[in-house]
């Protein structure tokens, strides 16, 4: 990367990126078609370095974590140690990540993770950042849904967590909001109450929302329904589902290292998803042998996102309002960046056009193949919970028969790396009398939606090969999951 900017030229850099975001009109001038995207690239690099130098002057436990790193007169941004949650995060008190080495007085907002590592972990947020977050949540809400109202049916977890709570801050005086939590019966409950009069966006996890469209009692072609779904990876089979009751369905991506709606799905990356997922030349020309990863684009002024030799993200938000900044943050996922003029010249390459695959603004594309320690390496290749998500759509005898599921990696006496996949069958299904044929039919539908996993199978002796087990409702060793946050899928 390039030497690292003058402090000075990169304060009035995010300043004049502060007053484009108060408006819509200049935010979307920003992007308009004169500015390209080399451009923008550079003015995202020279915000992201001076974001550095402000951390570097401003954050007590970050020249302390400069210093044991001997990095405090980093000269590119690259020499920059990048930090993450266990060798920085904590280590060192709130008040000591916080610019001025304190936590603001008033206007402070304390979110804790959601627990999914076990441990939550607490975020502060000033009210500068909080501002800037709902601007950017709404402009993102306005470029998908239209300028018109809606009823917001937030069922993320509520309470502390980060997700649910800034989602209704940010939208509160774009719409129509009830916040009613991950609830199936208090959704259907609310959509009956209003009636088919409203449009409605109901916001949560794929989880839910899939519970919510096999189990409400809803008849939904009355109703004008769209959804938002964030927290986890969501296969293009689940979208159908859903589909098949809502309008559109969108992914959003974000994190509580960071915030939410930092990358969000467009109908370009939708459709450039269906055609790596249909062509496996064309995936591993636009990023290689991994697995179908979810797609978003992202605002790159907002965040400078890199990703390492391991392809995990490195985020820097680019603002110097924040009050406990990150400067390349590791949160531990596993993606890569591409500009859209890139993936445009290989789907030239393959003569692919049309059909959505020409994006409507010239964004940065973020390839996200979820959490690093949420696969499952099995001779060679990687198995992850959203190709389960897959097979469970896709094996006619699972489909809504199965309530959870679970990869469990594990070495058997003989020190031989064995895989079973578990599913918790749902409430009042019986468990079958004979596995073999269903046990078939999911490794056969794995193979065919994971192509590492086709070549790695066929080198897997015969007597240590993958076995499905099935569990009754509640029997499990994955029954009693709290539905308020997000599931755990590797055991």
């Amino acid at each position: 990367m390039n030497r690292l900017v003058d402090p000075v030229v990169g304060r009035l850099l995010s300043a004049a990126g502060g007053v484009a975001l108060s408006s819509w009109g200049a935010y979307r001038a920003l992007f308009a078609p004169v500015l390209i995207g080399p451009v923008r690239e550079q003015l995202s690099r020279r915000r992201a370095a001076a974001v550095f130098f402000n951390t570097r002057h401003r954050v007590p436990a970050y020249r302390e974590f400069l210093r044991g790193h001997d990095r405090m007169n980093a000269r590119q941004f690259s020499d920059i140690p990048p930090m993450d949650k266990e060798s920085y995060i904590k280590r060192w008190p709130l008040e000591s990540l916080c610019q001025g080495g304190r936590i603001p007085d008033r206007g402070v907002v304390i979110d804790e993770s959601s627990g999914s590592s076990r441990t939550a972990t607490n975020w502060v947020r000033g009210p500068e950042e909080r501002l800037a977050a709902r601007r950017l949540i709404q402009y993102t809400t306005r470029s998908t849904f239209g300028n018109g109202s809606f009823v917001l049916l937030n069922a993320f977890a509520l309470g502390p967590w980060a997700t649910g709570m800034n989602v209704s801050m940010s939208l509160v005086d774009r719409c129509i909001l009830k916040s009613i939590g991950p609830d199936v019966g208090k959704v259907a409950a609310t959509l009956e109450l209003l009636g088919p009069k409203y449009r409605y966006v109901i916001a949560g996890y794929p989880p839910f929302l899939k519970a919510l469209v096999e189990t409400a009692s809803i008849d939904w072609k009355d109703f004008d329904v769209c959804a938002v779904v964030g927290g986890e990876g969501m296969s293009e089979p689940l979208r159908e589902v859903l589909n098949a009751r809502f309008r559109k369905t969108i992914s959003s991506f974000g994190a509580s290292d960071l915030e939410i709606n930092l990358a969000v799905e467009t109908e370009y990356t939708i459709a450039l998803r269906r055609a790596v997922s249909a062509d496996p030349a064309l995936a591993r020309d636009v990023y290689g042998s991994d697995g179908v990863p979810m797609i978003f684009q992202y605002d790159p002024l907002n965040y400078f996102i890199e990703s390492d030799a391991e392809r995990n993200l490195l985020v820097t938000i680019n603002r110097l309002e924040t009050v406990s900044p990150r400067v390349r943050y590791n949160i531990r996922d596993r993606g890569i960046v591409l500009s859209s003029a890139a993936v445009t010249r290989v789907l030239q390459s393959h003569g692919i056009s049309g059909a959505g695959l020409t994006p409507v603004i010239d964004l940065p594309l973020l390839l996200h193949w979820g959490r690093q320690d949420s696969s499952v390496a099995f001779y060679g290749c990687k198995v992850t919970p959203q190709d389960v998500q897959h097979v469970v759509l896709r094996v006619a005898t699972l489909g809504e028969a199965v309530a959870n599921f679970a990869l469990h990696p594990y070495e058997d006496a003989g020190a031989n790396k064995r895989l079973e996949l578990w599913f918790e069958l749902a409430a009042g299904v019986a468990l079958p009398p004979d596995t073999a044929a269903l046990n078939d039919d999911v490794w056969r539908v794995l193979a065919e939606v994971n192509q590492d996993f086709r070549e790695s199978i066929k080198m897997v002796p015969a007597d240590r090969r993958p076995i499905v087990k099935l569990f009754a409702f509640g029997e499990s060793p994955i029954s009693g999951q709290d539905i308020r946050v997000k599931k755990r899928y590797i055991v």
